[in-house]
Parts: structure tokens; sequence; C-alpha cells
């Protein structure tokens, strides 16, 4: 196509555009990629000018298709820079083709783990898309006609890029709501992927074309007939499935082709909205409809902007799906945020647009805080490819989130410190427990109070990025103190195993390039030691790299677990080799204060933050050893418990310290022959010993019941308690609790649990 025709395509929507700048553009992308050829033998030119035709199909604005003809000039051509082609076209296309670029240059990765791959893959593409939606959109007619030129690709090739337009590319179209491209995306993907499930039902398709067909016009004729006698103008036809979709509703249901009745949907255009409203109501007086499928998109649009009504009618036992919208809503739903991207001196020239690019921005920075491939993969699906609520704030407006959403979605959507001060909810007028799932059309009233906090339990219940984040961070901050004495007590441990002294390591040369120089520490625990440590830095000739922000992030990963402890022990060897530049003297030291407990101690030093474990309850006197946990502090087990965690870096030595006045609960089971008095004198021996019984439960033991939980049988018809929690000094006190239990006549078995 040549750059008249191009134009002549243009014109129909937009007579106003610098067709000279379209014709410039033109000449110097046909001239840069002049030697090139494609693998089916075209001039690579042909590609570029094809990316531009669907960009005009979607009326996107003169920069948009300027910048799609000239696509591929940065990567593909040495003078082709950046600052080239802003010179000579300007700078929005410069930055549009740039951007498109990054999107290329570094290639979607392949190999490794899939959640990994899928989330450089989907922060890469997001990266771009909110500098400038437009990025996104080129991105997308590129790899269109790239799809509908796969063919010439090697196998291997050709199921790579379909996968990847499949997983990412297919559903960033569908969330921007561009479904024809989005529908023709995943129907080649298909085709590519599983060539027998696409030949087959593309096969059945055309079998029974003519009959479907025929329906299709019989069932608009009808509609036309109703809306017509209503006095609405309504124009009526048939909308065929994509063979992706039929595929997808073969395989989630495990129903056969035969048996899917919706394979062509209704679609009807109004004049007016209120239409929209007349039309379903004529329809639904003339055919039974399912009210669970009926949907208001037009009071309620979706966040890309879409709006329509969605009805299922009853066609003599078959169902007929059937969307209801007007002609400007209709090229909504095809083009999506393309219908509203007509710029005018690079800003969006409609409402609708920037709403959608404020949505999707924010979206992008509340899922970009989330930590680990998994929690992004997760959100990225339920925020931008999932269903969605939409509910009312008091005042009437319309908040939409993700669906499944809880009021504490919707509180942390409203402003983060609502969420953090959230205390309960109403919906509808009504007391609502926290953990209720929202529905359309909900009005939601929070109810704070000052001295409101998050619970660790809402991080189980809601379902947006921001609010998890903004609870985490919440609780981040209460933890980061605690996080940070142990990280110091943790850290000692190490350096007095190599005869180092923790104040002089820290305001180590080596310590200091760790974690930027000497403001880190000297902000951190004294602005006087700004000199010293600056002579410290002066003197270093090793370069190290920065891992940490300051001082206090150093010691909280140690003491939140991020660190483990074969990394410090490197990082204490590193300083252990270089001694020498440790031993500086700093006038006016400033000790470090550590708290105290009175339960758990490192090498005699004390350690707070210890939580002694319920699974297999240690006391004073069992081998115990400790596991620095990912969220901060140190869980106390015996050594033998079967449920330590196998991950030796977060495993350290501890031990008891000498307290007598603490007690710590122990779980026994006791078996016994049913005597009378029995119970009595258990209970009598027990508290003999001074030991207080917590609690417990008497009766009869089955054989089987606790062969999981201890280490013998039991006989069939004994007694006795399956579990009795009891109150000890430690192990000593224990033992004779457990010989003088054992004594008494008619006692089988005891043993701790």
């Amino acid at each position: 196509m040549s750059a008249n025709q191009l134009i002549q395509e243009i014109r129909t929507y937009n007579p106003e555009a610098d067709f000279d700048l379209l014709n410039r553009c033109y000449e110097y992308g046909q001239q840069c990629h002049n030697s090139q050829r494609r693998k089916s033998g075209e001039p690579y030119f042909s590609h570029c000018v094809e990316t531009a035709k669907t960009l005009i199909s979607l009326k996107l604005d003169l920069d948009t298709i300027c910048a799609g003809l000239l696509h591929d000039t940065i990567e593909d051509v040495d003078s082709a820079t950046e600052r080239h082609l802003a010179d000579k076209f300007g700078g929005t296309i410069a930055a549009l083709v740039q951007g498109v670029t990054k999107i290329s240059k570094y290639p979607l990765q392949q190999h490794g783990r899939d959640e990994q791959r899928q989330a450089e893959n989907y922060l890469k593409l997001l990266l771009a898309t909110a500098q400038d939606v437009r990025v996104i959109l080129i991105k997308l007619a590129d790899r269109l006609h790239n799809m509908e030129t796969l063919q010439f690709q090697s196998e291997d090739k050709k199921r790579e890029i379909a996968k990847e337009t499949l997983e990412i590319y297919a559903p960033i179209a569908n969330r921007l709501g561009i479904s024809r491209i989005k529908n023709r995306l995943e129907d080649l993907s298909f085709k590519y992927l599983l060539p027998y499930e696409y030949k087959n039902i593309a096969k059945a398709l055309n079998l029974k074309l003519a009959e479907r067909e025929a329906y299709a016009v019989e069932t608009a004729n009808h509609i036309s007939a109703v809306l017509q006698q209503a006095s609405i103008d309504a124009s009526v036809r048939g909308r065929p499935k994509n063979i992706y979709s039929i595929y997808q509703k073969i395989n989630e249901k495990g129903i056969p082709f035969e048996e899917i009745y919706d394979l062509i949907g209704m679609r009807v255009l109004v004049n007016r909205d209120i239409d929209c409203y007349t039309a379903a109501g004529a329809i639904h007086t003339r055919w039974p409809h399912v009210p669970e499928r009926f949907k208001d998109f037009i009071g309620l649009p979706k966040a890309n902007g879409y709006q329509s009504l969605h009805t299922t009618i009853l066609d003599h036992g078959r169902r007929v799906e059937i969307q209801i919208r007007t002609h400007s809503m209709h090229n909504v739903a095809e083009e999506g945020i393309a219908a509203h991207w007509l710029y005018k001196e690079g800003a969006p020239s409609s409402k609708p647009s920037q709403n959608i690019f404020k949505w999707l921005k924010q979206t992008l920075e509340d899922i970009q805080e989330l930590k680990g491939a998994g929690q992004f993969i997760r959100s990225f699906k339920t925020e931008l490819f999932g269903d969605e609520v939409y509910v009312f704030t008091p005042k009437g407006d319309i908040i939409a989130l993700p669906s499944r959403s809880t009021p504490i979605d919707f509180a942390y959507k409203i402003h983060t410190q609502v969420g953090n001060t959230c205390i309960g909810a109403e919906v509808n007028g009504m007391v609502v427990s926290l953990r209720y799932r929202l529905q359309n059309g909900d009005q939601v009233k929070i109810n704070t109070n000052a001295n409101g906090h998050p619970g660790r339990d809402w991080l189980r219940w809601v379902k947006t990025a921001r609010a998890r984040n903004k609870i985490k961070q919440w609780f981040k901050e209460q933890d980061r103190t605690e996080a940070i004495e142990l990280g110091k007590r943790l850290l000692q441990i190490e350096l007095r195993r190599s005869d180092l002294d923790l104040l002089s390591y820290l305001r180590s040369a080596d310590f200091l390039a760790l974690v930027g120089g000497e403001k880190s520490f000297a902000t951190v625990d004294n602005p006087a030691h700004t000199s010293a440590c600056t002579e410290v830095s002066a003197h270093t000739s090793t370069p190290t790299q920065q891992y940490f922000q300051d001082t206090e992030d150093f010691l909280e990963q140690i003491g939140n677990g991020e660190l483990s402890a074969g990394e410090i022990i490197n990082l204490v060897d590193q300083a252990k080799n270089s001694r020498s530049e440790l031993e500086v003297t700093i006038e006016s030291q400033k000790p470090l204060v550590f708290q105290s407990t009175p339960l758990i101690e490192l090498n005699q030093i004390d350690l707070t933050g210890t939580r002694v474990m319920k699974c297999c309850r240690p006391i004073p006197g069992d081998e115990i050893i400790g596991y620095i946990k990912r969220g901060g502090g140190v869980s106390v087990h015996r050594t033998n418990c079967s449920r330590l965690p196998n991950d030796p870096d977060r495993l350290i030595n501890i031990e008891w310290k000498s307290i007598d006045q603490i007690r710590y609960a122990v779980d026994l089971i006791i078996e016994c022959h049913d005597r009378p008095g029995i119970l009595g004198e258990i209970t009598t021996a027990i508290a003999g010993l001074q030991v207080n019984i917590r609690e417990g439960k008497f009766g009869p033991i089955l054989a089987d019941r606790n062969k999981d939980t201890i280490n013998c049988q039991f006989e069939e018809g004994g007694a006795g308690f399956e579990r009795l929690t009891v109150e000890v000094t430690g192990l000593e006190q224990l033992d004779q609790l457990l010989d003088a239990v054992r004594n008494l006549e008619g006692v089988t078995k005891i043993v701790r649990a």
C-alpha cells in the first residue's frame, strides 16, 4: 500500500492531519528498510505498512501511525537514533518508536521457571505502556501482522511466538478493550499451539455453517420485529464466537462441541442510552431470560470504558446471548482504549481515555511493589485480566474492584489511612464481616477509629495488590525496630566467633562500602562519627558493591531473615581479612544497648523476638535450635521436631537461659485401665509436684487414634488423656512427673506428645 492510499484512509476520520509528515515518514522508513527482506520474501517495509494499516483501522492519531511506519528503524538502522528521529519528525514520534524498541530490544524470556518468566514479560510491557499507552497499541499492531505471517517461521519459532502472544499480548488487548485484535490473536495462537484441536473445531463450524447462519438471520429478524413494534430504531445482527473461545468453553465445561448452542450471539445497536434499556425490556417481554446472566455495563462501565447490556434469552430451549449497546458504545467495545486515544499536542483528548490511563498507571504502581514472581502473577491476572465488581461509596461514587474483593480492599482503594484505621464495614446499611465478598451494586461504608489497625488475617482475605502492599507496609513499620535489634544480636554472634567487635565492624571500611559510605552509619548511630568514618572510607582502595541503603537496612535484613546466616558469615570473613582497617579510634563512642529476654540466649547474649513453638513445646533441658522466620523473629524448636523447616541457612544454635520462675507448657498422652479413682490419683500425683494442669480431656482412647502423633500403640478399650497440657519449670520437673504417674497402678503408658 502506498503512502497516498494510507492518506486516503486517514482522511476519512482525520482530514486535517499533517499528510506531509506522513509522506516524509513513509519515505524515510522505506529507505531504512530498502535492502531488507522478510522470511516470506516480501520487502521488510511491507510489514511496517501493515502495522500502520491496523493503527489506521483503530482511527488513531497521526503521530501513532507515523511511529508504526518507523517502529523498527531504531532497532535495525544504526543512524536512526531517537535524537535523529526527533530532529526529523518531532519528539513524540521519536519517543513512541523508542518505547516500542525497548520492548523488542530485550527479548521476552522463554526459559526458567514459568512464573518468573511471565512476571518479567508482563513487567516489561507494562513499564512501556505506563509511559504512553500508544506504545502498546503499536506493539499489538506489530504482533498481529507477525502472527498473520507466522507460517514462514520454523516450527519451534512458531510455537514460541504463539505462546508468547496467547500469554501476554492477547490478554493485554482484551484488557484494553480491543476485542477484534484480541480475538484474532487468540485464534492465530491457538492454530499454532494446538493445530489438531483448532482444525477439528474449524471443520465442525464449517459443516454447520449454513445452518447457523440461517438461524442467526431468523433470530435477528424476530428481534428486529419485536423492537420495531416497540418503536425502537435498532440494527440487529449475529456475531460468531471466535474459535479459541469455543475451545475454552469445551475445555472448561467438559462438554462436546455438539452440545454448545451459543456459537452465535446477537448484537443489538441503538441510537440512545435509554433505548438500550427499552430494547432489553421488549426482548424480555417476548422471550424468557436467565436472570443471573443479565449484566448492566452501561450504569457500571468496565475500567477500560466498555459499556453494554448483556442478557441471555431462551428460544425454544436454546440459549441465545444478546448484547445491547449504542453505536458509540460499540465503537469503544471493538476498539477499546484506542477509540478515545485521539491526541492533541501529546495529551488524551477525552475524559474516558484519561481515566483509563490513570487506572492503568495506578494498577502498575500497586503491582510493582509486590515481591516475588508468584504474587506478581496472581495480582496481575486478578487486577488486569480478571472480572470486576462495581460498588458505590456513601456519596454515590462508583468504585471498580476485582471480583471477590472485600470491604478492606474498598477501604484501601479510598485512602491508605481509611484502610489502616478500618474497624468495620456496612453494606447496604447492614453491618457485615470484613471478609464479606462485595457484590455489584453494593453501597459500602467504612467505619474507622484512630486506634484501629490492620490485622494479619487481612492478608488472607484481600484481593487487590494495593491493599496487600499497604497492610504489609504497616506491619513492616511496626516490626522494623524489633528486627533491627534481633539483627544486631545475630551479627554479634557471628562476629564473636571470629573474634571481632560489633561496633568496630559497623565502622569498618568494608561495611561502609556495603551501605554506601559514612553517611549511613553516622545518621543511624551518632552524627559525631561522620569525620572518623570519612577517614576510614578515604583509605579504602577495594571497591565493593553497595547492597544496603543504610545500617538499619542491613541489620533489619538479618533480623527478618532476608540475609541468611551463610551470607552474614561471608561478610564477617571479609571484615576479618581486612582487620587492620577495622582498628580505628573514635572518640565518645556510644555503646549499643540491647534488650534482654528471660527465655533464650545465643552464646550468652540475650535474644528477643523468640517464640516457643507449640508443635513440639520445648522446655529448659531439651536440646533446642532456632529458626529465623521470614517475617522476623526466631521460632524455637526441639532439635528432633518433625516440623522443623529444612533450611540450614536460617537455623541458629541457641540455649536456654537459667530462669527458675518461668513455666512452660508441655503436652502429655496418658493411657490407663478404666477403673474407679484412677483420674483422681493421676491429678493428685501431678499436683503433688506443684505442677499446674492447664487443660485435658479424660475418656476412652481408640487403638489407632494417636499412631501418627506418638511412637507407641495403645490397647483397644483403654482410657486416659488423649492430650493433657501441664506447666513445668523444665525437663527435670517433667521427668519427675513422668516417673510419678508411670508408677501409679493401672497406668500403662505415658508419653510426651
